[in-house]
């Protein structure tokens, strides 16, 4: 019986992958206010395989081999460059992304990998150069950032930006590094907009600018510093314009100019 039984599961499988529908890309087409994909001609939803789906990218094409289900894709596709190399991998539930993505460069090499659910990016996404070398690291949770945003030098390896992002907006601080590792700025953010101090540094470790920002305008006494630390400049904003005395000092000390500004124009 158990023989009987596995020679019917065999012959109905065999039946069923035959059966399996075949159609191009030509043969289809998809309805842009439902996002359902139909054979031409027919009214219910396409089940089956499209042998050479299209896909815009940027200024290319890419083709894959697209199974669907009730006219939604479903299950993991695959897409080709041109040339025939693999542009991207992905998995489809129900019509929506679900699990990991991977973008390739044409030479083979990741060149984006993110994961996904129910259609939208959650996790840490991870961007490569076409050597290999990662170039940023993105935090998503339902498809916007939170977290530390982390962008390296293509070439060293080396963190150069960090960024802190809550429901898609750079909150908290942007942080810019030197080459050597040092800290080459740092700036405070909320909501989008800088708030509060912004400090700039010389690659020697010294304070180079202090600014003072409300509401991304530059707003009170802004000062700048020569690289053995002496004050440079001393400066007065309201609402992103000068306003007020502004004073320029020698390395010893000494005001070499001082001027006075009213709504960004000089007044004296």
């Amino acid at each position: 019986m158990k023989k009987v039984l596995l020679g019917l599961f065999l012959v109905v499988s065999a039946l069923s992958f035959s059966a399996e529908r075949t159609l191009s890309y030509e043969e289809t087409f998809l309805d842009k206010k439902t996002g359902i994909v139909y054979a031409i001609g027919e009214k219910t939803p396409y089940t089956g395989v499209v042998k050479n789906y299209k896909f815009l990218s940027g200024d290319r094409v890419l083709e894959g081999r697209i199974i669907f289900k009730n006219g939604l894709m479903e299950g993991t596709f695959k897409l080709l460059y041109p040339s025939g190399k693999t542009a991207s991998i992905a998995t489809y539930k129900n019509g929506k992304k679900e699990g990991e993505q991977k973008d390739f460069y044409e030479n083979g090499v990741i060149r984006i990998e993110i994961l996904y659910k129910n259609d939208k990016m959650n996790g840490i996404g991870k961007k490569y150069s076409t050597n290999g070398i990662l170039r940023g690291e993105f935090p998503y949770k339902d498809d916007e950032l939170n977290g530390v945003v982390k962008q390296y030098n293509e070439v060293t390896g080396k963190l150069e930006i960090e960024a802190d992002y809550k429901n898609g907006k750079t909150e908290g601080s942007v942080r810019k590094y030197y080459p050597n590792g040092k800290l080459e700025s740092e700036e405070k953010y909320k909501n989008g907009l800088r708030e509060g101090l912004t400090k700039s540094y010389y690659e020697n470790g010294v304070l180079k600018e202090e600014r003072f920002y409300k509401n991304d305008k530059l707003q009170g006494i802004s000062k700048s510093y020569y690289s053995n630390g002496k004050l440079q400049i001393e400066a007065s904003f309201k609402e992103d314009k000068l306003d007020g005395i502004s004073k320029e000092y020698d390395e010893t000390g000494k005001i070499i100019d001082q001027t006075t500004f009213k709504d960004n124009k000089q007044i004296d």
